[in-house]
């Protein structure tokens, strides 16, 4: 694991370079966090109610916020300095909570109000050693939104961005579709990056396969953001083995998932995991320990991992800096009490502080 300097990184932070802007697209979701202790006594007081005929579980922590992966890697991205375009669909009601649940500065006008508000419950639990977000949703039209759902001035933001990031395809029933419509546009019109993060597909499973084969292999996607869960899925859909899929609970496995995707589809892997991120490309690879610090929330962990991966992209840095600014961001989002992003001072004084590096993180990353 190459040494670490977040001098260097610092210093480029106060510089305040300008960039080009990201779109993100295409989901907004309203999210209803429910945060208990651990998982077997929080299922154990549900079935008891359950037997009782219902009633009321107390004793929880809850909060409502703005969710989404394009809403809240957009908001991660304000909060840094940037000013990124946000493409999504939602209904009346839903583009209303969304002026009032984020930063009045945040580019709203590409929103759409002729659809359905997406929504979920996120349930918050300690299970197997760790702490888990299990996610029950409502999709809304994150669904079936489509490339002809795209106005002329979304087509024009997407042709003038550096960057267009397609996240939450997991929720899509026509994911493969859009992903090849939108990147194929990026590609005749535009010279902008393209970035995709699935989004954890257990709940639909076969989106992956054309997506792994017919959009990461046929080069319309230059970065992949993943976490351990989804790389593995990709790493199963390209390879024909399902036994890649077992490897989600081996955490010695995931890097080599995320090498396999890289090699067969040839694009570059973005991971991020409980324990280290890493960038896999061309048979390379540069990883780096998650920060140790005190989670008070996971859900939208990703999210903010997946900003700073953005805006390190969209620096120009290289990838040892990038990835610690994803990781550094991610941490104060996750150390946050009120699962608020960082700015980008919090970020200098944070990096400044020296954070401690998960011991397990550079264990697996030493491992051959």
């Amino acid at each position: 694991m190459p040494e670490l300097d977040y001098g260097r990184l610092i210093r480029v932070l106060r510089e305040e370079r300008e960039t080009e802007t990201p779109v993100l697209l295409p989901d907004f979701f309203l999210d209803h966090f429910v945060t208990a202790d651990g998982f077997s006594d929080f299922t154990t007081r549900l079935q008891r109610l359950a037997n009782q005929g219902g009633g009321n579980l107390t004793g929880t922590s809850q909060l409502v916020r703005r969710g989404g992966n394009s809403v809240n890697t957009a908001s991660a991205l304000f909060s840094l300095g940037l000013q990124p375009i946000l493409i999504v669909k939602t209904d009346a009601q839903g583009a209303r909570l969304l002026h009032e649940m984020t930063d009045p500065g945040l580019d709203l006008s590409h929103v759409r109000t002729d659809g359905r508000l997406s929504s979920t419950v996120s349930i918050e639990v300690d299970h197997g050693g760790r702490r888990v977000n299990l996610m029950v949703s409502d999709s809304g039209s994150a669904a079936d939104f489509s490339f002809s759902d795209l106005r002329e001035t979304d087509k024009d933001a997407i042709r003038d961005s550096g960057l267009v990031g397609l996240l939450c395809l997991n929720h899509n029933l026509g994911a493969p579709s859009l992903a090849q419509d939108v990147f194929s546009f990026v590609r005749n019109e535009s010279n902008a990056l393209t970035f995709m993060d699935m989004g954890d597909p257990s709940s639909n499973p076969a989106i992956v396969e054309p997506l792994a084969l017919k959009v990461l292999a046929k080069d319309l996607v230059d970065v992949l953001g993943a976490n351990e869960n989804e790389i593995c899925w990709f790493a199963s859909a390209l390879s024909g083995d399902k036994e890649w899929l077992e490897a989600i609970d081996r955490p010695e496995d995931w890097l080599s998932a995320a090498q396999m995707v890289s090699e067969t589809a040839g694009v570059r892997v973005d991971i991020h995991t409980p324990y280290y991120a890493a960038t896999v490309e061309e048979g390379n690879m540069v990883g780096i320990p998650v920060f140790e610090v005190e989670s008070q929330v996971i859900c939208g962990a990703g999210d903010a991992w997946n900003a700073g991966n953005i805006y390190g992209e969209l620096l120009g840095l290289d990838n040892q800096s990038r990835i610690a600014l994803a990781n550094a961001v991610a941490a104060l989002y996750v150390s946050s009490p009120d699962a608020s992003h960082p700015s980008q001072s919090a970020l200098m004084e944070f990096l400044e502080s020296t954070p401690s590096l998960s011991e397990r993180g550079k264990k697996l990353l030493m491992s051959p």
